[in-house]
């Protein structure tokens, strides 16, 4: 007898493990695989963010300015 529920509650432990890992791969697995394949389709073209040459060197000569203020020594 001890056997037989044994038996039972792992059957439906196995169940419910099987259930969870079948609703996962029928709504979550299939879109990632569909988000994977077009990661790497776009990973085949390189963009590149277009830079303005301007606001780099204001970048740059910002950099070099130093924004204090002083106090005049008595």
């Amino acid at each position: 007898m001890y056997n037989l529920l044994k038996s039972l509650r792992l059957s439906l432990i196995l169940l419910f493990i099987f259930s969870l890992i079948f609703l996962f791969a029928k709504y979550l697995l299939l879109p990632i695989i569909i988000f994977i394949f077009i990661m790497k389709f776009l990973g085949y073209f390189k963009f590149k963010k277009p830079i303005n040459k301007k606001s780099n060197n204001n970048r740059n000569s910002d950099s070099k300015i130093i924004d204090a203020e002083y106090e005049d020594i008595d």
